[in-house]
């Protein structure tokens, strides 16, 4: 008899079949008793089936459970956990990609910026900020930047002054060279008197040698714009032996004019640091500008203080609006009168490049028809 309280329907033959078949057992009449469960599909449903049975005894018994829910569930969970784990992997990309182009951005900044840098842009800074080694290189290439851009502003004013200074000398070259040119031509076609003679001599002489002195000057001007550090060398310098020096250097020229020269150094121990050989150029450039100012037997003031170096005149003095000017190279305040007395136009130039050389300071007063006073601030 056959009794079945569910309300599926089973195979009984065939789960015992499964069952000796898992076992490995061949059923040749003998006993097979199945213990293990098996899952089977019926009726839509998922059960978990066990057999008992021995047919020599005349009993099968098959008992199940329903497991449908927990199959839906374990795949539920299946799913589930597999979506968060895909979730988790692209989160974690996504935070990895934005480390990683963090970390690499002052890389990317860098190249960029090697990329300007060759093409001769100087104006920009890579990130530099925090502790990191990046950060560190980043500071070190913004540091070689600026001493690049510094060198290269420093060389293009340089270029630039000193094609000025090449234009300025061959203009100021031009009217004596043809005025030479055509006295010599003169004296070698024309019969002249021995007077007209010896004045164009004389003249071709005059600039002869203004030319020369003009060429020393622009030798003198064009080497402290290459000054290196090896050829500028100051040094603690005793100011009033420093006065004295230049007053012996300037004497002759005093004396073609009877002119006096007053020094005075307070306090008489004061000391300042200079590079002595530039600083003579300066002062007795100045005081040379001075006797040309003034006139005969008048007197020219020599001043140190510890704030200043000063030259004061009590000549002719300088027009306000010549006064912005004076220091540029080649010009003159009377060209026709500085030329006649052998002005070549680089004095106030090259003490100009010197006091900057020193980082001194450089300002002139003056008063058309009372003198003018130039000072020399340390």
């Amino acid at each position: 008899m056959t009794y079945n309280g569910t309300v599926y329907e089973f195979d009984v033959k065939k789960l015992r079949e499964l069952c000796a078949s898992k076992a490995n057992m061949v059923d040749h009449g003998s006993n097979s008793d199945g213990h293990d469960p098996m899952i089977s599909q019926i009726n839509g449903r998922t059960l978990l089936l066990f057999y008992y049975g021995n047919v020599n005894m005349g009993y099968q018994i098959v008992t199940y459970k329903d497991i449908t829910d927990v199959i839906e569930k374990s795949h539920l969970l299946f799913f589930q956990t597999g979506g968060f784990t895909l979730s988790l992997i692209v989160v974690m990309g996504i935070i990895l990609y934005l480390s990683l182009r963090k970390i690499t951005a002052p890389l990317t900044s860098l190249r960029e910026a090697t990329l300007l840098v060759s093409e001769g842009i100087y104006d920009f800074k890579v990130p530099s900020e925090g502790n990191t080694e990046l950060a560190q290189v980043g500071a070190t290439f913004n540091f070689m930047t600026g001493k690049i851009k510094e060198q290269i502003e420093s060389l293009s004013n340089i270029n630039r002054t000193q094609k000025q200074l090449i234009g300025s000398l061959a203009h100021e070259l031009k009217t004596p060279m043809t005025a030479i040119i055509g006295y010599a031509d003169t004296l070698l076609t024309v019969r002249l008197t021995p007077e007209r003679q010896e004045k164009a001599l004389i003249y071709i002489e005059n600039e002869c040698r203004r030319l020369s002195r003009l060429s020393m000057k622009m030798l003198e001007l064009t080497g402290l714009y290459e000054a290196s550090e090896d050829s500028f060398n100051p040094v603690e310098i005793q100011v009033d032996n420093f006065l004295k020096e230049v007053k012996e250097i300037i004497d002759c020229r005093l004396q073609e004019k009877n002119i006096s020269l007053d020094v005075f150094c307070e306090p008489k121990e004061l000391v300042k640091k200079f590079d002595q050989d530039l600083m003579i150029s300066v002062v007795t450039n100045l005081i040379d500008n001075a006797v040309k100012a003034s006139r005969k037997e008048s007197k020219i003031v020599l001043e140190a203080t510890p704030d200043h170096l000063m030259v004061q005149d009590f000549g002719k003095g300088i027009p306000k609006e010549d006064l912005e000017m004076v220091t540029e190279p080649f010009y003159m305040v009377d060209k026709s009168r500085s030329r006649a007395k052998g002005s070549v136009g680089l004095g106030l130039s090259l003490c100009q490049k010197i006091i900057e050389l020193h980082d001194f300071q450089l300002k002139i007063e003056s008063n058309p028809g009372k003198g003018t006073t130039v000072s020399v601030f340390w």
